[in-house]
């Protein structure tokens, strides 16, 4: 598996949102399959401890890049980056929760900032390359909130939607040529975004799942199938989604959210 995932996808692998969650755990298994890395994450600190445990336990190399993707000027910076990425892994995600007309606008933004503009910028960016070698891999985390309505997370649930279709299309124009696309859509996930976050997820029937789990589902399927739903629950809720239409899901997911959220928030 090391050695075919390696042919595959080069030398080099880029991850934002590097050290924490999801992308924590997608790091040190990138890199427990021979990957050198590259991290990506706005504390610079936290970066540069993170980078010399993955060379010290896997003997690879970790090299890093200080960013805030929910800036252009941060996505552009991660552009410039010298080494030839073969794997793209976008991890780094942002959310707001609340009533709509409540949540900050400028907070919105850096919603689709982060998840809209970056993802756009960085697949845009790196694609070339795969594209003009023939091979590559592009893994974009997207949520399950991407695959239908979720009330008081509109912002959010409405930059994974973009994600997820994204990433499908992507998944049919590049696969002819040589480029693996896969999106990885997580339900509820013990990372550091949920832990405080307003919501009391206790409340509903979904159970977190935890992050090193998720992340070696998505990397499972990554150029075996588009989309990697992890979990049971998560694949029936996904199943739900495409087979009921999007008022009865929007009347339903806004009564199980409101149960979990704090009534500050409304």
């Amino acid at each position: 598996m090391n050695k075919e995932f390696k042919n595959k996808y080069g030398d080099w692998c880029l991850i934002t949102g590097a050290t924490s969650g999801i992308g924590a755990e997608l790091t040190s298994q990138i890199a427990a399959m021979g990957l050198n890395i590259v991290l990506v994450a706005r504390n610079e600190k936290v970066l540069k401890e993170h980078a010399e445990a993955i060379q010290k336990r896997y003997g690879v190399r970790a090299k890093y890049i200080a960013a805030d993707l929910s800036t252009e000027a941060g996505a552009r910076k991660v552009a410039e980056v010298g080494e030839e990425i073969g794997l793209l892994v976008l991890a780094a995600g942002l959310e707001v929760n609340g009533a709509f007309e409540k949540t900050s606008l400028e907070k919105e933004l850096q919603v689709v900032q982060l998840n809209v503009v970056s993802t756009l910028m960085l697949t845009h960016h790196f694609s070339k390359g795969m594209v003009s070698r023939g091979r590559g891999g592009i893994l974009m985390v997207a949520s399950l909130s991407g695959h239908m309505p979720n009330p008081y997370f509109a912002n959010y649930a409405g930059s994974k939607a973009y994600v997820l279709n994204l990433g499908a299309s992507l998944y049919g124009e590049l696969k002819p040529k040589g480029v693996d696309v896969s999106v990885l859509s997580p339900g509820l996930t013990n990372t550091p975004m949920i832990a405080d976050n307003g919501m009391d997820w206790s409340k509903t029937p979904m159970t977190p799942m935890e992050p090193a789990a998720v992340a070696e589902v998505g990397l499972l399927g990554l150029g075996k199938r588009f989309l990697s739903v992890p979990g049971g629950k998560n694949k029936m809720m996904g199943f739900m989604a495409k087979h009921s239409s999007l008022e009865m899901q929007a009347k339903m997911n806004e009564k199980m959210v409101r149960k979990a959220i704090s009534p500050a928030k409304l």
